[in-house]
């Protein structure tokens, strides 16, 4: 009876303006809100950025201090202490997968990089036609090839992409001895589009900023016409919404609750689309780029990976690509900027990065720089220096995208979905298990602030039982758990799964890792 008496008092004019309202409203969510099944809860992320270097991690001196919250964060990961509570680092975590291939797989290089974000095996795995399943694997499986399926940021961009003007962002760093000619492209390791078909990715800073940013135009004189005039139609659009979401106000009155509640859900949606509208406000031309440079021979990473950084976060503020991607390229011996460690690998003749992180002894030496080998128990600092740059070239990319609006209240890293990941893990071996990831900026209802131990239920130690002990989670199932942070569905709001078909279900493992979420 109440609700009935409800209804009753909801006159004709005050209910059809409503519908008017909701009308007005659909065309907005078709056009500007295509990913409208990610975002529909009005919090989820609308992008992904993912930053991908090789050689794994230093397990001892990246994992953080407990399981949970409230801990602290040893030296190599240290540099994202400001954004800790806006992180989740997945630690100790196995992918094992590759051991569906045979023993090729898992021993080595090949392949590694290839299955850290893609769950599945190289094409050289498979027969020509096949559908990505782990009973087609090939008796004589090769880690050779690219990977046999799309990496995860590409899942979650087709499922984001809606009127952008790229469909992703693609940038890699070299550095020392870039080994590119001038404007050239490198193929991704890491980033894959489909079955063997790799990202390429801008090596030059400069002709990156040409390309992406070519028609993006900032006048410095004060606002052009044109700029006029897009703030007129800014203004025009938040009258719009704000008339529908009076509207809405309106027509609530004479509701029931239930009624109530779907209009309230959709009124959400139409406040994200005022934030969509003041999307292009934060657009500006990043700095410091200088476009006349035609080669980077003898510059460090230190000095190309801000520049990659600038661009990365301005192209993401333009809205220009659902995906961003940054990868280090050079996995045997790039340069630093770091100068002990540099000063090292340039005095040590035939030593390199590659055999350091390895823990190959200094030439000439019997002094090992990693526990694991020989009678070491510690970690040298220049081997460390090394792995922190990684992750603080990481909290310097979100610190970029924090310092950019998107909105009145939030930022551009508010509404990112950013991953930190490499191949292996302790790269004591070429060990592909006891892994680490970090996922920070808009998880999607996914905990932040929060250390996920992945790892066997034992005390964590390098090398021995430990590392070769099963982890309670493998990389398939976080991909898969990313792709839900991001709220990819498949067409009838299904969750997607992502890697080798089949495989978890043959290892008996749940698709997703439900801790991950709150």
């Amino acid at each position: 009876m109440s609700r009935r008496r409800q209804r009753a008092t909801l006159s004709r004019r005050g209910f059809l303006r409503g519908v008017g309202g909701i009308a007005l409203s659909l065309p907005w969510l078709e056009q500007l809100h295509g990913v409208a099944a990610a975002q529909s809860s009005g919090g989820g992320p609308r992008r992904v950025i993912t930053v991908a270097y090789p050689m794994g991690i230093a397990g001892g001196e990246w994992r953080p201090s407990n399981v949970g919250t409230g801990f602290t964060l040893p030296y190599t990961t240290a540099p994202l202490s400001p954004f800790q509570d806006r992180c989740l680092f997945v630690s100790t975590i196995d992918n094992r997968m590759l051991e569906a291939g045979g023993q090729a797989f898992p021993f080595g290089h090949p392949a590694k990089k290839e299955a850290c974000l893609t769950g599945t095996l190289t094409t050289g795995a498979f027969p020509t036609t096949n559908t990505n399943h782990v009973s087609e694997v090939r008796s004589d499986a090769e880690p050779t090839g690219g990977a046999n399926g799309p990496s995860v940021d590409h899942v979650i961009g087709e499922f984001y992409r809606q009127n952008h003007a790229f469909p992703s962002i693609n940038l890699g760093v070299d550095g020392a001895a870039v080994r590119f000619p001038a404007g050239s492209t490198q193929n991704s390791d890491f980033f894959f589009e489909g079955r063997g078909n790799a990202v390429t990715m801008d090596v030059f800073p400069s002709t990156a900023f040409d390309k992406y940013f070519a028609d993006v135009q900032v006048d410095d004189n004060g606002p052009s016409e044109a700029d006029l005039a897009m703030q007129r139609l800014r203004a025009r659009n938040r009258s719009v919404l704000d008339a529908v979401r009076e509207s809405f106000t309106d027509l609530s009155r004479g509701l029931g609750r239930d009624d109530r509640m779907r209009l309230e859900e959709h009124a959400s949606r139409i406040r994200q689309l005022e934030l969509d509208v003041r999307i292009s406000e934060g657009c500006t031309i990043p700095t410091g780029i200088d476009n006349s440079v035609t080669s980077y021979q003898g510059v460090s990473m230190d000095e190309l990976a801000p520049l990659h950084n600038r661009i990365l976060a301005h192209a993401m503020a333009c809205d220009l690509a659902p995906v961003g991607r940054l990868e280090y390229l050079n996995q045997q011996n790039p340069r630093f900027g770091l100068a002990e460690l540099d000063s090292t690998l340039d005095a040590a003749g035939d030593y390199d990065w590659h055999g350091m992180v390895h823990g190959d002894a200094l030439p000439g030496t019997s002094a090992f720089l990693r526990p694991g080998r020989g009678a070491e128990t510690g970690y040298d600092g220049r081997l460390l220096d090394g792995y922190r740059f990684f992750v603080q070239q990481f909290a310097d990319l979100l610190s970029e995208l924090d310092s950019i609006q998107e909105g009145p209240d939030t930022t551009v890293l508010d509404n990112s979905l950013v991953i930190l990941a490499s191949d292996l893990g302790e790269g004591l071996g070429h060990g592909h298990m006891k892994m680490g990831y970090v996922v920070a900026g808009n998880l999607g209802g996914a905990r932040t602030g929060y250390h996920f131990d992945s790892g066997p239920n034992q005390p964590y130690e390098i090398g021995g039982g430990y590392f070769y002990a099963d982890s309670a989670y493998n990389v398939n199932q976080l991909l898969n758990s990313i792709l839900d942070m991001a709220g990819v569905t498949d067409e009838g709001g299904a969750p997607v799964t992502i890697g080798l078909g089949g495989y978890l279900e043959q290892v008996g493992r749940p698709r997703r890792i439900d801790g991950l979420f709150g």
